[in-house]
């Protein structure tokens, strides 16, 4: 049984880290007065959908910020701590945009998840997301790798109109393609290219609906179609058949709506089967053509073919890229599709959609205000939501086909006669209109914009955001049987038959308000619902001031087949026609997908309980004792029996089929898990034989093998530079030996080779000597022994024997002074003495290199 927090989930409680995502009013709020006051009946109503979510992290707008957090974190984290309620962590993480300066309305994110669109009343934003797994970080802000304003001549707070619905377009690619929609019901497309600013300030397609729908735009004043062309919502159709996902389905606030088909961007990308399947259904309109078919219908099936051939014509180009075969390898070549100009690019808005029966006509007071479309098998189904809590449920049995602006059908049409003009519109079947049921006060249009949430597991089941809470509605109890009933052959009678007997759609309430005080005050702002293994099934729900939770849980008994067994303690409301539900209702229509907490199937007590209609019609019930006695008469009473066992028998019969349908879906569900293990342990077992095919034993020994001989190889090698000492050396020790050789060839060169020499040639040797420093120290130290016993002891040289041994030696005529000649002598002496301190100083300085030769 599903567990609602009267305030919002556990870890998103105050005492959690994930409080401050909701409640933390911004650093640098530029205009946020929901904060700060209850009510303010100035502020203009429009769509409010504050929340997104990539996965497990979700994204929140608050004023002028957008937050984020991963959810599976803030779980993790989350320790509880009984009686304590102190303000919680900050463990989200606000995106680092400082040029935002608007309130945030609307949050879209692109289908993948690169690209966060980022709406205000009247202001338009994209950047880059951060890549996945960021908001787990410990910093407090995220840097955003791009970001623009976009379209800032045209959505801006001065002149700009309200925008009402941005979306993604589901083939844009090459960045994104956002398509824009405006209150004054102007469509604009953006196909933004990062590093491109002008992709971002240009809108590639700028479609006007008053125009394409043949009206003229007033200046100023009121003209009668000012609130039946001003528009409410859009969407893009679902699935891959026919046209769909080119068509825009339009609403308008007068509940009318449009269509423009085919809205291509510049860049876009599909399927290549799907244009397969195009082509051949506009080949198969081509060839059924009937006689009386129209002018209008032939140009139009030849603008389709024209437009198919030219898109197939760039399938094949973008083939022959990859194959190499026609395109350089110099030209940058485009892998993606560019938008066929050859009938034009503006699509023919088509409609208003005649419903049939024709619903009931709105108050004053009631407005439309969103729509979806899905797509369950061939048909298609159209939700149109409004102030008032209603829901307009529709079938399209057949897509719309492409039509593009043609003057020539323009005029035509215009020309026309007026009981003419629903000719060609398309028709929907509406099938149920249910009643959400909001409060008097609530569903005013003044206050109340409610709008729809996707489901994550199935698009057959959609969430209402309004004033009062969350509403959920389910189509999968008539969908699956209307699948049924179309698969057959018999006729439109038994078809329209089979639809009357159909089961309704649910609706339950899984978070309300009204039972708050000013609960007026707290409308819900968006939702995210969220399933997965680790967080199971939640939805989540923004106010302005806070958040509020709901957890379902799987419950077996409650639902039938492939339906989620979702269930919450609601007061719910439903169709006026069917029965009102009991209390514990099933939330219906989810896919049912493998669980970690999904318990094990338990067999249902009706399978062995015996049937009710033994004792309905057992002879002694007293109540139809006589009659079960007496021969059946076509009576009153006889009817009244039998209609009671028709209704026992269809109950018992349902709720046995839905337990068999469950069984069904739960033997299909393990079956494909099966497999995937077995898939599983076929990998496992290839790289284990691909593992053991290498022979990593083998492998290993030979290098082991491989790096003993080059151990040894290295050793050889080092031995023989040990020994041959045939070191390396580098150019500065080459450049120093070289001068320790010359010094000494300079020094004592000269001696060694006289004495090599020995008797060949003294005098050679004595000539070769005397240009070295030994030589001329040898030659200087002769010339001193025989000046030496010439000079006294004090130097003077006055003794008889040495005036007559310095005539012998130095005298050059009687004529010389001896002042003159002592003086010399002084001076000779003090070069003798120099010459020895030179003599002995450059002897050391060769024996300090020789010692150093040595060394190296």
């Amino acid at each position: 049984m599903a567990t609602i927090d009267d305030d919002r989930l556990p870890w998103l409680s105050r005492s959690s880290t994930g409080y401050d995502l909701f409640t933390k009013t911004p650093e640098n709020p530029t205009s946020y007065p929901s904060l700060v006051t209850v009510e303010d009946e100035e502020t203009t109503v429009g769509p409010m959908r504050v929340m997104a979510n990539r996965g497990t992290e979700i994204f929140v707008a608050r004023g002028n910020e957008v937050r984020c957090a991963d959810l599976q974190d803030l779980k993790a984290r989350y320790t509880p701590k009984a009686g304590t309620r102190e303000d919680g962590h900050r463990e989200h993480k606000v995106l680092d945009i400082p040029e935002l300066d608007f309130e945030i309305r609307q949050l879209e994110i692109s289908r993948d998840g690169l690209l966060l669109a980022i709406i205000g009343e009247k202001e338009l934003a994209v950047c880059m997301l951060p890549a996945e797994g960021l908001a787990r970080g410990d910093v407090s802000k995220l840097r955003v790798p791009a970001f623009n304003m976009v379209g800032s001549n045209y959505h801006n707070s001065e002149k700009g109109c309200r925008i009402v619905r941005a979306i993604w377009h589901p083939l844009g690619v090459e960045g994104a393609s956002l398509v824009v929609l405006t209150s004054e019901s102007i469509v604009r497309t953006y196909d933004f290219t990062i590093g491109h600013e002008f992709t971002f300030e240009i809108p590639d397609q700028t479609l006007d609906l008053y125009t394409l729908s043949g009206r003229a735009r007033h200046a100023g004043g009121f003209f009668a179609d000012e609130e039946e062309m001003e528009a409410a919502s859009c969407c893009f159709g679902d699935g891959l058949q026919g046209w769909r996902p080119f068509t825009l389905y339009i609403l308008m606030r007068g509940g009318d709506i449009y269509a423009l088909t085919p809205l291509v961007p510049s860049r876009w990308k599909a399927p290549r089967e799907y244009l397969q399947n195009l082509s051949l259904d506009i080949n198969c309109g081509l060839e059924n053509l009937e006689d009386d078919v129209t002018m209008e219908e032939k140009l139009v099936l030849r603008q389709q073919t024209k437009w198919i051939n030219h898109v197939l014509n760039q399938e094949a180009n973008i083939g022959a890229i990859y194959t190499g075969s026609t395109i350089s390898p110099r030209k940058k070549a485009s892998t993606c599709l560019v938008r066929p100009g050859i009938v034009g690019p503006a699509p023919q808005l088509q409609g208003p959609f005649l419903f049939q029966p024709a619903p009931q006509e709105l108050s004053i007071d009631e407005y439309g205000c969103d729509i979806f479309h899905i797509v369950s098998h061939p048909v298609g189904v159209i939700g149109i939501l409004f102030s008032n809590g209603k829901v307009d449920v529709c079938l399209e049995p057949e897509s719309l086909k492409a039509k593009w602006v043609d003057k020539r059908i323009r005029h035509k049409e215009l020309g026309g006669e007026s009981g003419q003009s629903t000719l060609g519109l398309p028709v929907i079947s509406g099938y149920e209109t249910i009643d959400v049921g909001f409060s008097p006060g609530s569903s005013s249009s003044k206050i109340s914009w409610p709008v729809f949430s996707p489901d994550p597991q199935s698009n057959q089941v959609w969430y209402i955001n309004h004033n009062m809470g969350v509403a959920a509605i389910s189509m999968k109890a008539w969908l699956s049987k209307l699948a049924t009933v179309l698969d057959g052959d018999e006729d439109d009678g038994f078809v329209a038959r089979s639809m009357e007997r159909n089961p309704q759609s649910t609706v339950n309430k899984p978070i309300q308000n009204n039972n708050k005080p000013q609960s007026l005050a707290r409308p819900i702002t968006g939702s995210v619902a969220v399933y997965e293994a680790y967080l199971g099934y939640i939805l989540i729900a923004a106010t302005k001031t806070n958040s509020q939770s709901v957890e379902f849980d799987d419950v077996q008994g409650h639902t039938s087949g492939a339906e989620s067994s979702s269930v919450a303690i609601i007061h719910s409301l439903t169709h006026p026609n069917q029965s009102p539900p009991s209390r514990h209702l099933a939330l219906r229509g989810h896919q049912r997908r493998p669980s970690l907490l999904t318990p094990h199937f338990t067999s249902p007590p009706e399978l062995t309980t015996p049937s009710a209609l033994h004792a309905l019609l057992k002879p002694t019930n007293p109540q139809y004792k006589q009659l079960l006695a007496s021969p059946i008469h076509f009576t009153t009473e006889t009817n009244a029996l039998l209609r009671a066992a028709r209704d026992t028998l269809k109950t018992e019969y349902d709720r046995i089929m839905e337990i068999a349908q469950e069984m069904y879906d739960r033997a299909a569900t393990q079956r494909i898990e099966f497999r995937k293990q077995l898939e599983s342990i076929h990998k496992a077992s290839e790289t284990l034989t691909r593992i053991q095919n290498k022979d990593v034993r083998a492998r290993l020994g030979h290098f082991l093998t491989r790096q003993e001989e080059l151990q040894a190889r290295a050793d050889e090698v080092l031995k023989t530079l040990i020994v041959k000492n045939e070191l390396g050396v580098s150019d500065a020790e080459k450049k120093w030996f070289r001068e320790v050789a010359k010094v000494e060839e300079r020094i004592g060169g000269g001696s060694e080779k006289g004495r090599q020499q020995g008797e060949e040639g003294e005098q050679e040797a004595e000539e070769e000597d005397s240009g070295t420093l030994a030589g001329r120290r040898e030659i200087v130290a002769c010339l001193v022994g025989q000046l030496c016993p010439l000079v006294d002891e004090d130097g003077t040289g006055t003794s008889p024997e040495s005036h007559r041994g310095m005539r012998m030696v130095v005298c050059r005529g009687e004529d010389v002074p001896e002042e003159v000649r002592m003086g010399k002598l002084r001076i000779l002496r003090e070069l003798l003495e120099r010459e020895d301190v030179l003599v002995k100083s450059a002897k050391k300085k060769l024996e300090n290199l020789t010692l150093e030769a040595e060394r190296v």
